[in-house]
């Protein structure tokens, strides 16, 4: 089943290209409401632990009671009682964390929802009793549930379980795509080989003859059409347009890299080849296995043939280009976006890649769209009158893409409507600046950190906020005279890391509202910190430039680490940002922004430039050409478009 999401973009790519909008669009709305997560045993178990923490009883059994129905119900007899045991451990776990959070009325509520159904199993008698008894985490009965070895081990097994159903379900035939390509992959590369063996097997016989003639010396016959012929889409990556574009393009077709003039000195010398071997030899003629092992001979082998006879300048040319043609990325087109007066110290782009909203040193924020031509959709300013009001934190809601917050040097957090272009809320924090503002990407709630101002050097707050209730619902725990300068949520908004004026990074478990880990991690500030792909991992930048990856299950060592040179700039943005695989990472540098292939060093794929100073960037992967977007310190946006690989 792990291949759903990809067979899915299939089905809609087909859709899309038949013109059935509407189909697409139902099908869109179905994805958006499906409740096996496209079978991602991960995210299925996220969905369930989310409802327990939340307390959303209806939503965890409704959840519960559609897995039971589209799967569980159809195994057989003797998987029932390990499927009522899993049931019943989720519905203690719900249990346990109502009581470790002192939540009554959600116990309550449970016993007069659930009664009907536990009344009568004996493994819920004595739970019955659970309201009435304080501190259960010390009664014999419950305690073992309040332990986290309980917890951990029972949400392993929970998607072990469902892995185990997910890997032993019937597939359509669609999703064996993956199977077939991996089996036609393995019979074409045996294929090869036999054929290989068969070309080293057989000599080309051979005779001698004085008289024969001169025997002629042409360049060996190859097209792009030859390439085109190569590529399966089952065998390759099913992005043959890209290797196409390449492929015709680039220089690497031994027609296009092939010198099409040849020297008068280079002719000479070819006479004087065919002299000798008109005096020595020629070939009677080819059999029918030789020419076998002529067909075998690969695109590598005839472009290495000519490339011999070529000049060492024709050599280092050839290379040059073949370096281009590696690059992971190919830059389509660069726009400039010029509608702020002053320097950009803010850029996001919503999930969806629609639209970009900029922030500059005015506290005005442009909302505006990147393909196919920079375009301003809406424009926001601050409230205040004050000259000091630079936009320092802006993120967009991670469930609506037509809202988003930003904060500004004069400890203002807004809330806006980009819709209807107008401002719905706004929270004061008096002589403050808001230094960082992430939303969570599972709740609907968001993370800000406010610093006293220049003159007021009270120490820094790292407070969570809900935003529809505009209501701080805690302040998350920070050492004192530390400030918050940069945060990052994982995937399901449980865990927040945080970089820290002191150089350390801090973790905290939000659902238990105490940090699970503190490591050191740079000498200065940590000004940027970002979760890669696979969350395990994290890239800090510090205040001097440093920029270093650390292993969370490894905190006491880098990764790797390098220097950058940083814009000397009390307010910028995010400074660097990922691809969607993790593979490739963008940088901000006093020219403009570079890519790297990670880990970063000396493997530059790509110079975007276009700044005297370079303060914020964002990477938007959500289509299929991704859009890099750099602002500048001269009040520039550049908006880079990509051939993704």
């Amino acid at each position: 089943m792990s291949h759903v999401q990809y067979v899915d973009e299939l089905v809609k790519e087909y859709l899309l290209f038949r013109g059935f909008s509407q189909t697409l669009k139902a099908f869109d709305n179905d994805l958006k409401a499906e409740k096996e997560k496209g079978f991602r045993v991960d995210k299925i178990v996220d969905q369930l632990t989310q409802y327990i923490y939340n307390y959303d009883l209806n939503a965890l059994r409704e959840l519960w009671g559609h897995l039971d129905l589209r799967m569980f119900s159809r195994l057989e007899n003797h998987f029932t009682p390990g499927i009522r045991k899993l049931e019943n451990a989720v519905l203690k776990m719900y249990l346990v964390n109502a009581a470790v959070n002192n939540k009554q009325d959600r116990i309550q509520e449970f016993f007069i929802k659930m009664a009907p159904e536990l009344q009568g199993h004996s493994e819920w008698k004595e739970w019955f009793a659970l309201p009435f008894i304080k501190n259960p985490e010390d009664n014999p009965v419950y305690s073992v549930h309040f332990s986290r070895q309980w917890q951990d081990t029972m949400l392993v097994s929970l998607h072990n379980f469902l892995a185990t159903i997910f890997q032993c379900m019937p597939q359509p035939t669609l999703l064996a795509i993956d199977e077939d390509s991996v089996r036609l992959k393995r019979l074409q590369e045996e294929n090869d080989t036999l054929k290989q063996r068969l070309a080293d097997a057989v000599k080309p016989e051979t005779i001698s003859d004085v008289n024969a003639g001169p025997v002629p010396q042409h360049p060996p016959i190859m097209d792009d059409f030859y390439i085109i012929a190569q590529e399966s889409p089952l065998t390759e990556n099913p992005k043959t347009l890209k290797n196409l574009i390449r492929n015709i393009g680039g220089s690497s077709s031994p027609v296009l890299g092939r010198k099409p003039i040849v020297s008068v000195k280079k002719q000479m010398e070819t006479e004087q080849i065919t002299k000798r071997l008109n005096t020595k030899c020629r070939i009677n003629s080819l059999s029918k296995s030789e020419a076998v092992a002529k067909r075998s001979i690969s695109c590598d082998s005839r472009l290495n043939s000519s490339r011999k006879r070529d000049s060492p300048i024709d050599a280092a040319f050839e290379r040059k280009n073949k370096e281009k043609i590696d690059a992971s990325y190919i830059l389509l087109s660069q726009e400039e976006y010029t509608e702020h007066k002053t320097s950009i110290i803010q850029c996001k782009s919503n999930a969806s890649g629609s639209y970009v909203a900029t922030g500059d040193a005015d506290g005005v924020i442009k909302i505006w769209t990147p393909i196919p031509s920079p375009k301003t959709v809406a424009t926001f300013t601050s409230t205040t009158v004050n000259s000091n009001n630079a936009i320092t934190a802006l993120d967009w809601i991670s469930k609506n893409e037509r809202y988003f917050l930003h904060g500004d040097n004069n400890g203002i957090i807004q809330l806006h409507d980009t819709r209807d272009s107008k401002r719905l809320w706004e929270i004061h924090h008096e002589g403050s600046r808001i230094v960082t503002l992430i939303c969570n990407p599972a709740e609907s709630t968001f993370v800000c950190s406010v610093q006293g101002s220049v003159s007021d050097s009270s120490e820094g707050k790292l407070l969570l906020y809900d935003i529809k209730t505009r209501k701080l619902e805690r302040t998350l725990p920070l050492d004192q005279n530390l400030t918050a300068l940069c945060s990052t949520f994982n995937h399901n908004g449980q865990l927040l890391i945080t970089g820290l004026s002191n150089g350390n990074i801090v973790m905290h478990d939000l659902r238990r509202n105490e940090i699970i880990d503190n490591f050191n991690c740079h000498s200065s500030p940590v000004i940027d910190i970002e979760l890669i792909n696979d969350f395990t991992n994290i890239c800090a930048q510090s205040e001097d430039g440093r920029l270093c990856q650390r292993n969370l299950n490894q905190t006491n060592k880098n990764t790797w680490e390098m220097k950058i040179k940083v814009e000397k700039n009390s307010v910028h943005g995010k400074l660097f940002a990922f691809d969607q695989n993790g593979s490739h990472m963008l940088i901000c540098t006093q020219s403009g922004g570079n890519i790297y292939k990670m880990p970063p060093g000396t493997q530059k794929v790509l110079e975007l430039g276009g700044h005297n100073g370079t303060l914020c960037c964002d990477w938007s992967t959500a289509n299929q050409s991704g859009t890099c977007i750099t602002g500048g310190a001269e009040g520039k946006a550049r908006v880079s478009t990509l051939l993704s690989p």
